[in-house]
């Protein structure tokens, strides 16, 4: 059973309202589990049905929303400042809200893309949001989901992705390519300790099936689309870039190069402890306007 519970908050954006859900939704790992949602709606067009952004923060949870319990990180914040202008509704999820999960704890992360779709499955029959019209975008961790959104991209049997953005995601592991009718734009920083070579292999692989999917690639950002990174220690699925792995629908695995794997083997193989850290973000609101400006071309009119 979902529990709703609505607390109403005002942000500081003009004539914005904004409202906090409590909802229960199924996921792999954990099962039914508790996130908090923040929606908030542009303060033009009231009469008309919203297109929505449904935004997933990163492992670090480094900013805050004013008047909500929601918590996120500093690229959520800002598409949704930037998002609401532009005329969308947005949604920012906490993933984190019933576990307590450090940066570090890789593995037990929920799997973000089943909130995702259980969240775009309810508001749907949310009469102020268009269905039609409903967007993806995710940070690190949840650009990592925003790919695995790839695994089924419906979330009801009338409805499916509009459009999906993966920021600064590992591409270290990805669904196989097929003719997805879902345009994908990855954006990465040059200097990331996620490196861009498997994403660029993600975005061939996809277009060789004739699939919209773009890239976008920041040379001097690194992962937090910033100028002044380091490379440092910290646990990072990052280890594949050049062989990554290939998820299939059938539940087999494989590395690029045609090589039979599974969960154990790619944990091994795939996670470092290279990390990487720097936040002065001189590329993010870049990277913030190539999101909106991706989604806006992909409105279904």
């Amino acid at each position: 059973m979902r529990i709703w519970v609505f607390i109403f908050t005002l942000l500081n954006l003009p004539l914005a309202s904004a409202e906090t859900l409590k909802l229960e939704i199924e996921e792999r790992k954990f099962g039914k589990s508790e996130i908090l949602v923040e929606i908030v709606l542009p303060s033009n067009n009231l009469n008309k049905k919203f297109p929505l952004i449904i935004t997933q923060h990163g492992s670090t949870l480094d900013a805050e929303i004013e008047g909500s319990k929601v918590r996120t990180d500093e690229h959520s914040k800002r598409l949704l400042k930037k998002a609401t202008k532009e005329g969308f509704a947005v949604a920012v999820v906490d993933a984190f809200y019933t576990h307590d999960i450090k940066p570090n704890q890789k593995h037990s992360q929920p799997w973000a893309a089943d909130y995702a779709r259980g969240l775009a499955v309810i508001l749907s029959n949310d009469s102020r949001f268009d269905p039609n019209n409903f967007f993806f975008s995710g940070f690190s961790y949840g650009g990592h989901h925003a790919h695995f959104l790839f695994e089924d991209l419906n979330f009801t049997s009338d409805h499916s992705w509009a459009a999906i953005v993966a920021a600064e995601p590992p591409c270290n592991a990805f669904f196989e390519a097929k003719k997805y009718l879902t345009p994908v734009l990855t954006i990465k920083g040059g200097e990331s300790h996620y490196k861009p070579r498997p994403c660029e292999i993600l975005t061939e692989l996809y277009k060789e099936e004739g699939v919209d999917a773009e890239l976008i690639v920041y040379p001097k950002s690194n992962h937090y689309f910033s100028h002044n990174g380091k490379i440092t220690k910290g646990l990072a699925f990052n280890g594949c870039n050049e062989n990554p792995v290939i998820m299939r629908a059938n539940g087999n695995w494989t590395f690029l190069n045609g090589e039979k794997t599974d969960r154990k083997t790619v944990a091994k193989r795939c996670m470092t402890k290279t990390g990487g850290s720097g936040k002065s973000r001189e590329d993010l609101d870049l990277a913030i306007d190539a999101t909106i400006k991706f989604f806006k071309e992909k409105i279904n009119h």
